[in-house]
């Protein structure tokens, strides 16, 4: 007996380690990401790939004859990917349609030139009668580094050719094929977008570190002299009523005391006012009191010992709630001058609606400040609490999105935005909307950015193992042509936004870098180019304002081209 059970366990563990079953194809999956992620943090020169390692360790185990449940792999590739863009969308929903203000237009419209002519350069290499059309999706979608419009390729050629997603399963060399040319053009991809970079950096050298950019929507902290004698012996709130904007006044200095603003002082000659202000309404400030300076202002003796701190809405009943409705300026003695949300800074407007996570700037005496911010909230322990309720039912409601057929004229197939394209539509509105409707959808940044890197290591694994085994044979075959090809859309898109960017908007190297980087849906290229020479974080703002948008006109644009070319 005893012999018998020796031999049942071994071979029960040969099964796990070399069998095809949920636990053997996780254990695998795990293995992959793992490896992957530790190479990803290798850097050549100043360029690391990051997670995109997962999918080359995963082609390269499934090439090696690594069997895993072609179901199960389904299942995560999926997954993943639902939830790498719910949690993407929920990021940058508060700051989704304010990326169209301001130069945040000019910069989104040239993202949208970018993906029209890679689109347009797909268009061109499918007229070649040779080429496989599926894989030709998928250099395009490796060559413009987006592993989210792999996914929504993959899912929309199966609903409209095998009539449905779920197909994958039991024909899963289309897909393969897709994801084998998207791993090698995602390098071709990357590389060509650098090159141009280099090639930018190099024709625009005389104002590499100038700001070419007007930056209205950026928010400032200048200093403004009284010297407007139509406002002397007026109250701050008399003298700023008739000209409204994004700026509030902090605090005034007069000789050496700095006083707050919740004293309701008395504007008298040579007062210098603090203020916080969005820079497209400098003028205003200037018109109102005088003279602004943006020399960095220096601590002073101050009225009543005036402090400035950081308090954090926690109390989920503000949600909502317009900042103006807490009066915290006559009901606390403090001033806010900036909204921090999800990373972006806003200007304290009255009819700013607050939500969970929001981080108030405020300012007055240390009692006062106290006051506010228990007015608030600004418990740590409250923000650490898993908000999960909206991440759910978000997410199912994308899922129903995603599943609705749209009907357009001439079209045989209904359109559907898929699993990946209903939940980034559903999380965006969700994270813009939310507040109005007393949604709070706030999800610390560690969190979030756990969500969203476990769903994205769990759709490259699957996607990586998925294509392995047919890798070294459709490689054989096509590999030059995935190479030329995936040149030919990162280099000409890339090369014409640039030099539109520069010749028409007069953007310098840094606002370039941050929109190419952006419109490439990946940070990566980004940290290698500019590391030193963001200083003033231009790039990084121009890659975060064009990032959203770009990553949903990819993944749209990935429908778009399945639709046309096989519906």
């Amino acid at each position: 007996m005893r012999i018998f059970a020796a031999a049942k366990n071994r071979v029960a563990m040969q099964d796990f380690f070399l069998g095809s079953g949920t636990g053997h194809s996780l254990m695998v999956l795990m293995f992959v990401i793992g490896i992957g992620l530790l190479l990803g943090k290798i850097k050549i020169g100043r360029v690391a790939l990051g997670p995109v390692w997962i999918l080359f360790i995963g082609i390269a185990v499934s090439a090696l004859g690594m069997k895993t449940d072609t179901l199960f792999l389904h299942f995560m590739k999926e997954f993943g990917l639902v939830l790498f863009v719910f949690s993407v969308g929920l990021q940058v929903g508060p700051g989704f349609f304010s990326s169209f203000r301001g130069r945040g237009w000019k910069l989104n419209l040239l993202s949208l030139v970018m993906v029209l002519l890679s689109v347009v350069c797909f268009f061109l290499i499918s007229l070649h009668p040779d080429k496989d059309l599926p894989q030709l999706v998928g250099v395009l979608s490796g060559a413009v580094t987006s592993a989210p419009a792999l996914g929504t390729a993959q899912q929309t050629y199966y609903d409209v050719v095998h009539e449905s997603f779920l197909n994958e399963v039991k024909l899963p060399w289309v897909g393969s094929g897709m994801a084998g040319a998207f791993s090698v053009a995602y390098l071709v991809g990357m590389l060509c977008v650098l090159l141009v970079l280099f090639f930018f950096r190099k024709i625009f050298r005389k104002d590499l570190h100038q700001s070419g950019r007007s930056g209205e929507d950026q928010i400032e902290t200048v200093a403004a002299t009284v010297v407007n004698p139509s406002i002397f012996g007026l109250s701050l709130e008399a003298a700023t009523a008739p000209f409204p904007g994004d700026y509030v006044v902090t605090s005034l200095k007069r000789g050496d005391v700095r006083i707050p603003v919740s004293s309701a002082p008395i504007l008298e000659k040579d007062d210098v006012v603090i203020v916080d202000v969005a820079r497209k309404y400098l003028p205003n400030v200037e018109l109102i009191f005088g003279h602004v300076t943006r020399n960095s202002l220096k601590a002073l003796p101050v009225q009543g010992e005036l402090v400035s701190r950081r308090v954090t809405v926690t109390k989920p009943s503000l949600t909502g709630r317009r900042l103006g409705s807490l009066d915290l300026l006559h009901g606390c003695g403090v001033t806010v001058s900036k909204v921090n949300r999800s990373g972006v800074s806003l200007i304290a407007r009255e009819d700013l609606l607050l939500q969970v996570g929001d981080t108030l700037t405020v300012l007055g005496g240390e009692a006062e400040v106290k006051k506010a911010a228990a007015l608030v909230g600004n418990s740590n322990a409250e923000l650490e609490k898993p908000n999960l309720i909206p991440v759910f039912l978000g997410i199912a409601l994308g899922l129903i999105v995603g599943a609705v057929p749209i009907k357009l004229p001439g079209m045989h197939h209904a359109i559907r935005l898929g699993l990946a394209g209903g939940c980034l539509v559903v999380s965006i509105l969700l994270g813009h909307f939310g507040p109005r409707l007393r949604i709070s959808t706030y999800t610390s940044g560690s969190a979030s950015r756990m969500i969203r890197r476990l769903g994205l290591s769990l759709m490259l694994g699957a996607i990586g193992l998925g294509a392995g085994g047919d890798f070294p044979r459709l490689f054989a075959a096509d590999g030059a042509g995935w190479i030329l090809d995936a040149a030919l859309i990162a280099v000409v898109p890339a090369l014409a936004t640039g030099l539109i960017a520069r010749l028409a908007f007069k953007l310098n190297f840094s606002e370039i870098c941050g929109l190419l980087a952006g419109a490439s849906t990946n940070a990566e290229m980004l940290s290698a180019m500019v590391d030193r020479q963001d200083e003033d974080g231009t790039a990084s703002e121009s890659y975060a304002t064009v990032y959203p948008v770009s990553m949903f006109l990819r993944v749209l644009a990935a429908v778009v081209i399945i639709l046309v070319v096989f519906a």
